[in-house]
């Protein structure tokens, strides 16, 4: 049963998990881990720890919790050791890395986000066209002077007016009484929580791209169904779960698999490092009894180099990843391979940059760590 794209939400193992499909292959994996602080929650901590030389505070925002903060971020902000300030979590825990905070809370809705570090109105750099970008900044200048910055996002695209406005008025209100509200707060108090992670990522999509939103469970439908009832589908059939129906249980399975098979009968391996992450694509039998080896390489890397991203967003890694491609003698081959990654890079949540390829024919790429990566999270499940 396939669909164009889909967001599905059911529980696997019994936590509850949200996928992207597109076809019948998963983009993306979320999984709900309350127990740990959620990016974007907004705490009053205090600061415990001052190290110089590694240019860091260290901030407890609950009872035995230490977060790493930036002093970067303190410039304009002398603190001391004992201050009380407010923090929200940037990144996630990983590891033995502690969860990342910053001094400048932000809000994100489906069309604007909303943030504490200035007071300047702008319009993402995602959107390219001009006719648009005047409509935007139009609808910009109906908002006059706002107490906090101000960014339209790429979902802004063709909504109404009315939308734009009416959610941008509403994160700046929410926003100021959230810091109003703050300076009363006891120390370790959580000021606003963050919403559900799938809400958070089905803010960032644009709905007119998405078949169906689809869950069995009766709390996300109802989480859900005002602002998604368009699209939205509750899933009722008791005999056969939502998990089988999609085979998002054996596909989670797959992708814990090092070795990935393409369509042509070529692979790509996955080697995880502490330091970086190899990509190696292989002909396996994709050459057997062709004679155009030049043509063949370079079919077998454009179907890797789209499964490599694919595999990429879904076991989220991130830092440093090489892809070693198959030598390929032409540059206008190697060329539309670099044109063909970038396009399928865009694509990602997490900001993703193809860098260069090295003399030794390295594709070079870094990738924004936001989340844990997928093997961590479902070995812990």
């Amino acid at each position: 049963m396939n669909h164009r794209s889909q967001i599905a939400i059911t529980k696997i193992n019994g936590t509850l998990t949200m996928v992207y499909m597109e076809e019948d292959k998963l983009f993306d994996v979320l999984v709900d881990e309350a127990e740990n602080l959620a990016v974007g929650d907004i705490y009053v901590g205090k600061v415990q720890n001052i190290v110089q030389n590694i240019n860091a505070a260290f901030v407890e925002v609950q009872k035995g919790v230490i977060c790493f903060l930036p002093l970067a971020e303190c410039k304009e902000r002398k603190i001391k050791c004992g201050d009380e300030i407010i923090v929200q979590v940037k990144k996630a825990a990983v590891k033995t890395k502690q969860a990342v905070v910053t001094l400048f809370p932000e809000m994100a809705g489906r069309f604007c986000a909303v943030t504490t570090r200035n007071k300047e109105k702008g319009i993402s750099k995602k959107i390219q066209d001009k006719n648009e970008l005047i409509r935007l900044q139009n609808v910009l200048n109906e908002l006059g002077e706002i107490d906090y910055g101000l960014v339209l996002r790429t979902n802004a695209v063709e909504a109404s007016e009315e939308d734009i406005l009416f959610e941008s008025k509403q994160l700046l209100e929410e926003m100021k009484q959230c810091m109003e509200f703050s300076q009363y707060k006891t120390c370790f108090s959580l000021v606003r929580k963050e919403i559900s992670f799938y809400e958070k990522y089905i803010q960032g999509c644009q709905l007119e791209n998405i078949h169906r939103i689809i869950t069995d469970e009766h709390a996300v439908f109802d989480a859900l169904n005002n602002k998604y009832g368009t699209v939205l589908e509750f899933y009722e059939d008791t005999s056969y779960s939502l998990d089988k129906l999609l085979g998002i249980s054996s596909k989670l399975e797959k992708a814990l698999e090092k070795r990935v098979w393409l369509k042509s009968g070529g692979n790509i391996v996955i080697e995880v490092t502490e330091a970086l992450t190899v990509i190696d694509v292989n002909t396996g039998k994709a050459i057997e009894g062709k004679r155009n080896k030049e043509t063949t390489f370079y079919k077998i890397n454009c179907e890797a180099s789209k499964e490599a991203a694919r595999q990429i967003r879904l076991r989220n890694i991130s830092g440093i990843i090489l892809i070693d491609f198959i030598d390929m003698k032409k540059d206008e081959n190697q060329q539309e391979l670099m044109n063909l990654l970038r396009v399928e890079f865009k694509k990602d949540k997490a900001r993703t940059t193809l860098i260069d390829i090295t003399k030794l024919g390295l594709v070079e790429i870094t990738r924004m760590k936001v989340n844990r990566p997928l093997w961590e999270i479902l070995s812990e499940k």
